[in-house]
């Protein structure tokens, strides 16, 4: 096993491309701000539309449940389209049917909208972490996917503020039709990236996949994982006011720390990832464990209160990037999109799950409980991920895109000869 480069090896890598991880940044700002903004939008779409605000909110479970049913599939049978042509249908695609939600003139059709959306928004991610290795040096990928995991933290403190901000100031329909626009652009800077425009030695992948099953049990644990966060997140409002005992500004002053901290993880997930990429997601975790029980401290004082949720946003910004890059270290070559398929679905149906415990434990138990119960839930995980961690590559996925990730040798351009063969894999035939 050759050690975890140092840091002077990472400086001497080329420079990262910059250009192409902000315009793809962008892009995925878009798309989670289309995803986020209808939650925030909800009372308005019931009296626009009208219906009760419980049949609004299935336009938020029916693009989790999408997302869950479509990405793999999608994923699949879209192999062999080169990325670049295949992104900038993708992104149009959202932008109509964003439009399509902007002037649907019943439930209808607006539902028909997000599915249509939320199809195209699973396949994006689970195209967008494997092809940002394919612009990289492997010593860099962590680095590089962080910078492109920042624009989704920052729609949760820009994107999803200013879209309810403008709802609520020149109604719901205009801020989709700005979303929908927006989505344009992000296609036409997407179409100028000299991304891998098709599969030219393509390694035919028969029989099944050695490292599956591995796959699906660290998606599993991700997934868990998420199950506990979005457990705690959804219901965040009675958790701060009616167990924590704060006001809604107050309140507002605290999720706005979360997601400033939410940023600074994000930014920090590439570093930690890349120096110990078989252990990061483990001990990412077992600290969020740790930071689910330490909310039940909200109450005690606002002091506490702000650390805690800094702690909390923190880990959230951790989470995605390090078990997405995770998730394509352990894939077998030529498999990298469909695993991040698998952990697309896999987190969407934490969040479902999660939101339903969350409901359950609150209607029992009160706000005061969920920190417990998400505690329990995230360690049973960390369990399962802290052990995959230990085991070192005693996978064949580890074997594969893993080891390509640790073995890059001191002063070498790993481009010159591990990139191109990873590219080729990557944008290949993706077959069971």
């Amino acid at each position: 096993m050759t050690p975890q480069p140092s840091g002077s090896t990472v400086e001497a890598l080329p420079r990262l491309p910059w250009r192409a991880l902000l315009l793809l940044s962008g892009a995925a700002f878009a798309t989670v701000t289309t995803e986020l903004l209808p939650a925030s939008l909800l009372l308005q779409l019931s009296d626009g539309l009208d219906i009760t605000p419980a049949t609004a909110g299935g336009l938020v479970g029916a693009w989790a449940l999408t997302i869950a049913v479509a990405s793999v599939p999608l994923a699949r049978l879209t192999a062999r389209v080169p990325r670049r042509r295949l992104f900038l249908v993708i992104l149009l695609l959202l932008a109509l049917a964003t439009t399509g939600t902007a002037l649907a003139p019943s439930y209808g059709w607006a539902l028909a909208g997000r599915i249509t959306a939320a199809a195209a928004h699973g396949l994006f991610w689970s195209l967008l972490v494997p092809t940002v290795a394919t612009l990289v040096p492997p010593a860099r990928i962590g680095r590089a996917v962080s910078v492109v995991l920042a624009g989704p933290a920052m729609a949760s403190i820009v994107g999803i503020p200013l879209g309810a901000t403008v709802g609520a100031a020149l109604g719901w329909r205009v801020s989709f039709a700005a979303l929908a626009a927006l989505l344009a652009l992000a296609a036409l800077g997407i179409r100028t990236l000299p991304l891998p425009d098709a599969p030219q030695q393509a390694v035919r992948q028969e029989g099944r996949d050695p490292a599956l099953w591995t796959v699906l049990g660290v998606a599993l644990a991700g997934g868990l994982v998420i199950t506990g966060h979005f457990l705690l997140y959804t219901y965040i409002a009675p958790l701060l006011q009616q167990f924590g005992g704060y006001d809604n500004a107050t309140s507002g002053i605290l999720l706005f720390v979360f997601g400033a901290a939410g940023v600074v993880g994000t930014l920090g997930a590439g570093s930690l990832s890349d120096r110990f990429p078989r252990q990061a997601l483990g001990w990412v975790s077992a600290a969020f464990a740790g930071s689910a029980a330490s909310l039940l401290l909200l109450d005690l004082h606002l002091a506490v209160a702000v650390v805690v949720i800094a702690g909390w946003g923190v880990l959230i910004g951790l989470l995605p990037p390090v078990f997405q890059m995770h998730l394509l270290r352990i894939a077998s070559p030529g498999r990298e999109a469909t695993s991040g398929a698998i952990g697309i679905t896999v987190l969407n149906l934490g969040i479902a799950t999660g939101a339903t415990l969350g409901g359950a434990v609150l209607d029992n138990w009160q706000a005061g409980a969920l920190p417990a119960v998400a505690a329990i839930t995230i360690a049973i995980a960390t369990v399962g991920l802290v052990v995959n961690g230990l085991r070192g590559q005693g996978t064949a996925g580890g074997a594969g895109a893993e080891h390509t990730a640790d073995a890059v040798p001191d002063g070498d351009d790993p481009r010159s000869a591990a990139a191109p063969d990873r590219s080729t894999a990557e944008a290949g035939e993706v077959r069971p």
